[in-house]
């Protein structure tokens, strides 16, 4: 998790993260500048998801060459919350509702069968903490970019379905962004939404002129 005893011995600390992290990487800056550290935050890829979450005005698409230390913020939310608790690291108003919004995507708007009593009791803690949680959800659930749209209509066109309506399958190609607007990474809100449909067990999106670009998520059980 968080190398605590390696952030003490520098000044600058550096935080990559991929953009649906950027929960994490809010958290994390708050507790770097808890520890009176010099930190940047680094993506390269901004993300208007988040914009809402502290610290979203701070992304640089380009790593500063001065930062001494660098922590990657790919890491599952709950364990960043366990970290937290552990290490008795004080949770703020900003850090819990980057918390709350990490909860949110994860557990699919609390919709998920891994959501539990834990988790809930997780979560009321967070809002007596300050988390908003009306923002996180007005955000994450309810503002959609046209763009993602466009995509979603263009997936739905193409979608197949195979092993017996088990699986759905999906090859896009450049193309398809290109006139939608959207990333590569909006399609994981699209496949989580499609996993939703009668039958299906495991969605598979591929970007066809790029093999490496491949998206499978199976339902959680």
């Amino acid at each position: 998790m968080i190398p605590i005893k390696q952030i003490e011995k520098h000044n600058h600390i550096l935080i990559e993260c991929d953009k649906k992290y950027f929960p994490q990487a809010s958290v994390l800056y708050s507790y770097m500048l808890m520890c009176h550290k010099k930190v940047s935050l680094y993506s390269e890829d901004k993300s208007q998801r988040y914009s809402f979450l502290a610290w979203s005005d701070k992304v640089r698409i380009k790593a500063p060459s001065s930062a001494d230390y660098t922590i990657n913020a790919e890491f599952d939310i709950l364990d960043l919350y366990t970290f937290l608790k552990k290490n008795e690291i004080t949770i703020n108003k900003k850090m819990a509702t980057a918390l709350y919004a990490g909860f949110l995507e994860r557990y699919d708007g609390f919709l998920s069968p891994l959501c539990d009593g834990t988790i809930f009791a997780i979560l009321s803690e967070l809002i007596e903490y300050g988390a908003d949680h009306i923002l996180c959800v007005e955000q994450l659930t309810k503002k959609v970019p046209l763009s993602t749209y466009r995509l979603k209509a263009i997936v739905y066109k193409k979608l197949l379905l195979q092993n017996n309506a088990k699986r759905g399958y999906v090859s896009l190609v450049q193309e398809d962004f290109e006139s939608s607007g959207a990333k590569w990474n909006d399609l994981w809100y699209i496949a989580k939404e499609i996993l939703n449909l009668v039958h299906l067990k495991e969605v598979l999106i591929i970007k066809d002129d790029e093999k490496d670009k491949i998206i499978n998520i199976k339902k959680e059980v």
